[in-house]
């Protein structure tokens, strides 16, 4: 089977996951019909609002935020002085045609697409079948990908951290670095897969599907120290990153459904966005 064709496979996988989930058998949320050019216009703006209320977020963080930022913080300094090496070399050592084909299925759910293969679907098919739910959905899965993506581009770049496989160990920073190579820190395939994993279980709600999407992103986890791509501790930072930015967008998006069930339209300009306010349910 061809690469493609296993990423065809993988994708329909977890479509039919979610369906299986009853996802798309939701009633539409919102009374009254609307054109798709209004639907679409609507969902621009509140995509740029939510950009906003993302990216401004830390300038609202209270104690209890900056407490959970120490906590990561803490945990990705340890990684790197004592987990990062050991991890990596038991990785390298435990290779098998076995474990490849587990990880690939990480490398594809944490790759740039797939974040907005499977919104765009969920977004089409919303519009498609005039179901809000599920159009919300879809947007909310754009919405966490790109956000988790632009943060950990941006740190990316800054920090220039040198990638396992150069060989320059995992204390090896080339700050504001533009070669890709030196762009490991934090991890992006984990940020997107814990990103998408968060949102969606915030939206689907239920206990089987949090396990299998969060399981999901492990994998993703698994899958860039084994390929030799990034140190423990990028995936780390990077897996944080995804959870905190899929959660408030799940959050926001929530809200917002909540509020247009209501007709309270005008109230949602205001509204706090908590960025690092980690809570699952099972």
């Amino acid at each position: 089977m061809t690469v493609s064709a296993k990423r065809f496979w993988f994708l329909a996988a977890i479509a039919g996951y979610l369906c299986s989930l009853q996802l798309f058998a939701a009633k539409p949320v919102f009374a009254g019909s609307r054109s798709t050019g209004d639907i679409l216009s609507d969902d621009t703006a509140h995509f740029f609002r939510d950009f906003r209320d993302i990216f401004s977020s830390p300038v609202r963080f209270d104690g209890r935020d900056w407490i959970t930022v120490g906590a990561v913080a803490g945990t990705v300094a340890a990684a790197v002085v004592w987990a990062d090496v050991p991890v990596r070399k038991y990785m390298l050592g435990n290779r098998s045609r076995f474990a490849d084909d587990i990880v690939s299925v990480g490398d594809y759910y944490g790759r740039f697409s797939t974040g907005y293969y499977l919104g765009t679907a969920l977004y089409l098919a919303g519009i498609a079948g005039e179901d809000d739910q599920v159009r919300l959905t879809g947007r909310a899965v754009l919405e966490a990908h790109t956000f988790s993506l632009l943060i950990t581009g941006v740190l990316k770049a800054v920090s220039g951290r040198s990638r396992p496989c150069l060989f320059e160990g995992n204390k090896r920073f080339n700050w504001f670095e533009t070669e890709n190579g030196k762009w490991s820190l934090p991890s992006g395939h984990s940020a997107a897969a814990f990103a998408i994993s968060s949102v969606l279980s915030k939206r689907i709600n239920r206990p089987w599907a949090t396990a299998g999407l969060y399981a999901l992103s492990g994998i993703t986890v698994l899958d860039r120290i084994y390929d030799d791509k990034h140190w423990l501790s990028d995936t780390i930072l990077g897996a944080a990153i995804g959870t905190a930015v899929g959660l408030a967008v799940g959050r926001m998006i929530d809200e917002e459904e909540k509020e247009k069930k209501k007709g309270g339209l005008e109230t949602l300009n205001e509204r706090p966005v908590e960025l690092v306010h980690f809570s699952v349910s099972f």
